[in-house]
């Protein structure tokens, strides 16, 4: 570990040892950290004049335009999804910025009727049908943007609620110096990037942003020597120079037979969009011994618990051992808002937090002391930020390296904690490590980190 590193980000007391002992007490700390994570809601007198648009073009009877001003609106906000959260009198319209639902308009139940048959028409579902949920797909295209948008339909008590996922096909793919990877995690992808075959997972819980690392480091690998094949549920980024291919699994077109005929196309690189099961498992590791560098993602909630996973599915540990190179686990927290952050020193119970927290990767080495207790930032809240403090999101990762002693270690089928204490050994960080010293440099809280990774 580099400790000048270490030396420059913290600020505490050399000798003044951490009053957590033990696990079960730092569990206790985290909790209530964890607990003041919410902050102010998100206000923006934008919503008045969205709704308006909104109220003007139903009026009008033009839903088609009334759906385009929401769909817009919600990417302007860098919304991820949209709600239509309906009751008996009237529907609330939600955006989820950053991670939370923020209301931001009502429509009345004549109004939604319009606005439902819209997004039904659009994405090509049954308009008679009501009492089943139902899954589609638009895209609005103006002024040269693409916006594709995932539509779920589900029966209520009142009638259908929908929520729709927003991709903005046409934004840039961020590079992989922009994703915040520590120097030391940075180096063991840029050293399995170079390989020729292998497998690279990366996991976390829905929307921690696995899709985006993913595309990442397909960015760095895209060139006219290779060909690279996605299989995807859905296609969420458009990259030029890449083959792309969408399950279809109410048309039998599934990630399993999929692949197998994604093979068949000659490929360098394959990403497919998620395992789910032991067929789409074995296919993507005997492809990674055979000469193709495999990318994946699951849904586990750390580095070793993915392997757990893996084994659980039935897939062979010495199969494992030798398939995967690396295993990136994230999560994504919202970034403080650079136009009204401050710092302050950190109180007694997140010093000794952040002491309990770092105790392994070295912080006990850094002697010298500069002022009292550590540093850490907070925002106000201002108009850039909805008066929340936040604007936007940052991920925090855990980069497992398969050296030869994990591969050892998952060949005898040992534990996850014996996996990660070899890990140790190749400048593993945790993801609460990696929180901590991004919290550190002003970029997040730590209520924010310990409400992530739970």
């Amino acid at each position: 570990m580099c400790y000048d590193v270490l030396e420059y980000l913290f600020r505490f007391p050399p000798r003044r040892m951490s009053a957590i002992t033990n696990e079960e007490e730092f569990e206790k700390v985290k909790e209530s950290l964890a607990k003041k994570s919410g902050g102010a809601a998100f206000r923006s007198e934008r919503f008045d004049e969205l709704s308006k648009f909104v109220s003007d073009a139903l009026d009008h009877q033009d839903s088609d335009r009334a759906l385009t001003v929401i769909t817009r609106g919600a990417l302007s906000f860098g919304c991820s999804d949209v709600h239509y959260d309906l009751a008996e009198s009237d529907t609330v319209v939600r955006f989820r910025i950053d991670g939370s639902l923020v209301p931001v308009l009502r429509l009345s139940r004549q109004q939604y009727k319009l606005m439902l048959e819209r997004l039904k028409y659009k994405s090509e579902l049954k308009l008679n049908i009501t009492n089943v949920p139902q899954d589609g797909k638009y895209r609005i295209e103006e002024e040269g943007q693409k916006i594709d948008v995932r539509i779920s339909t589900l029966p209520v008590k009142w009638g259908e609620n929908v929520v729709c996922r927003v991709l903005d096909s046409t934004s840039s793919v961020p590079k992989i110096a922009d994703l915040g990877f520590m120097w030391t995690s940075k180096r063991q992808i840029d050293k399995s990037l170079s390989k020729t075959n292998g497998m690279i997972l990366v996991t976390g819980p829905t929307g921690s942003g696995k899709t985006t690392t993913l595309y990442s480091m397909l960015r760095e690998l895209n060139t006219q020597s290779r060909k690279i094949i996605t299989l995807e549920d859905p296609i969420e980024y458009e990259l030029p120079g890449v083959v792309q291919s969408e399950v279809n699994e109410k048309n039998g077109y599934t990630y399993h037979n999929g692949l197998k005929a994604l093979l068949r196309q000659d490929p360098d690189i394959i990403m497919i969009g998620e395992i789910r099961d032991l067929e789409t498992a074995n296919i993507a590791a005997q492809s990674a011994l055979t000469g193709h560098l495999v990318f994946s993602t699951l849904h586990t909630k750390s580095a070793a618990e993915t392997l757990e996973r893996l084994m659980n599915m039935g897939v062979p540990s010495y199969i494992l051992a030798s398939s995967i190179d690396i295993i990136i686990a994230q999560r994504l927290v919202r970034k403080l808002c650079p136009h009204c952050i401050e710092s302050y020193e950190a109180d007694a119970a997140q010093s000794d937090t952040i002491r309990w927290m770092m105790r392994d990767i070295g912080i006990g080495a850094v002697e010298k002391a500069r002022k009292d207790g550590f540093k850490l930032h907070r925002s106000k809240g201002c108009e850039h930020c909805g008066f929340t403090g936040f604007r936007g999101r940052l991920w925090i990762y855990e980069v497992l390296h398969f050296s030869e002693g994990v591969r050892d270690l998952v060949r005898k089928g040992e534990s996850p904690s014996k996996i990660l204490e070899e890990g140790r050994k190749n400048d593993l960080i945790l993801m609460r490590e990696d929180g901590v010293l991004k919290a550190m440099r002003g970029k997040t809280t730590l209520e924010e980190i310990f409400a992530a990774i739970g």
